[in-house]
């Protein structure tokens, strides 16, 4: 080889070596090696399909999203979208509870990972579980005056809920909702389950055999009826029952219109007043015809029994007071013939008794067809019904009928 040849190639391989470093340093000057974080990078779950198999349910997180450091060129990493940046977690194989899934990245050949943030899932799993619930029955609204709802039945009774355990174990309740407003006669209707947590708050994402159930609800008449009481047995000798007092005096009551019509009163079971000598306050039950219900079953009526001691005492009554009946217009009773004073004797309970004067007595004579002259008469008393007379003194008075022109 000449001089001349070796001396040109000598010189190419400076040119190359010399455009290497000058690409280098441009390439290092105006396109440098570089980092950036590309965040909110969503996380696809892989093999969500052993997770049906195996019964489990994603809980927490159902989204998961991380940030993603990349290095290479500045041109390179400018040109990189987000959507090029794929980050996966395989779910295959992990139990029901709390799991830590790694995350595994793949970006474009030009450019690396540098970090991903955070590295791993704290991903919880839920097994499907199935529970059965009864159904609860919901009312709102109210029904026309003069009706209420009777006992509605749900058919059917109970409904299967299927979900994750902690949501199914979250259901409290599960109710049908029916509105009364303004409804007048029987219902028969269809109406959607909820499923309730213990703040009455739906729970979501889960499934409910039915999801609808029939509903029948009738709807009866309501009455207040007075209530009369009922006693057995006799108080203690020397002693009487004045009144016995209800409380309350009537009561609300729920049925068909057909047997609430002619219904008046509503008797007391017997009230055992054996022996008794003092007043006292029991609780009594009423008897309720077939078909009749109480408006509210928590009242618990009260019979008060006033007892009283029986007493005797003497009444003076001033014959001035005494009446004649079927006395002859032409006649008169000569009153000096009379006695000042008749005394009867009367029987009844204390506060009667005490509180009776002559005043309250009624006490007269019957002189149907006799003639002036001298006669011997029976005295008649009339008294309050709560009051016996147990005697009189005297029973028979004298007396004189006069003509009116005598006096």
């Amino acid at each position: 080889m000449n001089k001349a040849k070796r001396n040109n190639i000598t010189i190419r391989i400076v040119a190359i070596i010399i455009a290497f470093f000058m690409w280098t340093y441009v390439m290092n000057k105006e396109n440098p090696q570089t980092t950036q974080d590309f965040p909110n990078i969503q996380v696809v779950y892989l093999n969500q399909n052993y997770l049906s198999e195996a019964e489990l349910e994603i809980m927490e997180p159902t989204e998961a999203k991380v940030t993603v450091r990349l290095s290479g060129r500045r041109s390179d990493l400018k040109s990189i979208n987000p959507n090029d940046i794929i980050v996966q977690a395989d779910l295959y194989g992990y139990p029901e509870g709390m799991n830590r899934v790694p995350v595994e990245v793949r970006v474009p050949e030009n450019v690396a990972v540098k970090s991903v943030s955070p590295q791993y899932i704290q991903l919880k799993l839920d097994s499907i579980i199935t529970k059965e619930f009864k159904i609860s029955l919901k009312t709102t609204g109210k029904t026309e005056e003069g009706h209420t709802p009777g006992d509605g039945d749900v058919r059917p009774s109970t409904v299967l809920i299927k979900g994750p355990r902690t949501w199914v174990n979250s259901v409290d309740k599960v109710v049908a909702t029916l509105d009364l407003s303004n409804i007048n006669s029987d219902i028969k209707t269809s109406r959607p389950v909820r499923a309730l947590n213990d703040k009455d708050e739906e729970v979501r994402n889960i499934t409910k055999e039915p999801n609808t159930v029939e509903i029948i609800m009738p709807i009866l008449g309501t009455k207040t009826i007075p209530i009369r009481p009922r006693i057995k047995g006799i108080p203690l000798e020397g002693y009487s029952i004045t009144e016995i007092q209800m409380n309350p005096i009537s009561i609300n009551v729920k049925g068909r219109k057909g047997i609430l019509k002619d219904i008046e009163f509503l008797e007391t079971e017997p009230i055992d007043v054996e022996l008794i000598s003092t007043t006292k306050e029991v609780p009594v039950n009423i008897v309720l015809p077939e078909g009749v219900e109480l408006m509210d079953d928590e009242l618990k009526p009260l019979g008060k029994i006033h007892v009283e001691k029986i007493i005797e005492r003497d009444v003076e009554l001033d014959t001035n007071k005494l009446t004649f009946i079927n006395l002859d217009t032409s006649h008169i009773v000569d009153k000096d013939s009379l006695p000042e004073k008749v005394t009867i004797t009367v029987r009844g309970t204390e506060s009667k008794v005490d509180a009776l004067t002559d005043r309250d007595v009624t006490f007269y004579c019957d002189l149907s067809g006799l003639e002036k002259g001298e006669h011997s008469v029976n005295v008649k008393v009339i008294l309050d019904e709560d009051i016996e007379l147990i005697r009189m003194e005297p029973e028979t008075i004298q007396l004189t009928i006069r003509d009116q022109d005598e006096i």
